[in-house]
């Protein structure tokens, strides 16, 4: 069964295929694709696997620079969001975009997983995986249909 891990992994390589995409093209397109993938990744994670890596007194200061890191993230998206892709910023926008979520990743899985899997059971591994797929799942719903984020 899969694990938390296995899934945020698979979608941090769709993000980092998303993000080299939007720096190729440089369209405002790809570069939604790459909001509509890190927004409720983010969510997700702040939701799901945070809290609970967060009760873990030596995860606490690493949870925190990674809340860091999603606000950081979401400044950035937000910026981009309001600027034309023929904005002169526009590409080194997506740059530090890329720069930061990528960071991101790095730390998330070099540290933050390697703390967890050796404090939280595969159970619980698992069992925050389906959390994670069904608050992604109604997230997803939600957009579709225009209702409320609770």
């Amino acid at each position: 069964m899969e694990t938390i891990y296995d899934i945020l992994k698979e979608e941090h390589e769709q993000m980092s295929d998303l993000l080299r995409q939007a720096l190729q093209d440089g369209s405002k397109v790809s570069f939604f694709k790459v909001k509509l993938k890190a927004d409720p990744h983010m969510m997700g994670e702040e939701r799901i696997f945070y809290p609970v890596l967060e009760e873990i007194n030596e995860l606490r200061e690493l949870m925190s620079q990674a809340h860091k890191e999603h606000d950081e993230t979401k400044t950035l998206i937000f910026e981009i969001e309001g600027m034309d892709e023929i904005n002169e910023k526009w590409t080194s926008k997506i740059n530090e975009l890329k720069q930061s979520i990528e960071h991101h990743i790095e730390e998330e899985e070099s540290k933050v997983f390697e703390k967890a899997r050796n404090i939280l059971s595969q159970e619980k591994a698992e069992e925050m995986a389906q959390q994670y797929i069904e608050f992604k799942r109604s997230y997803m719903n939600r957009i579709e249909t225009g209702g409320p984020f609770v």
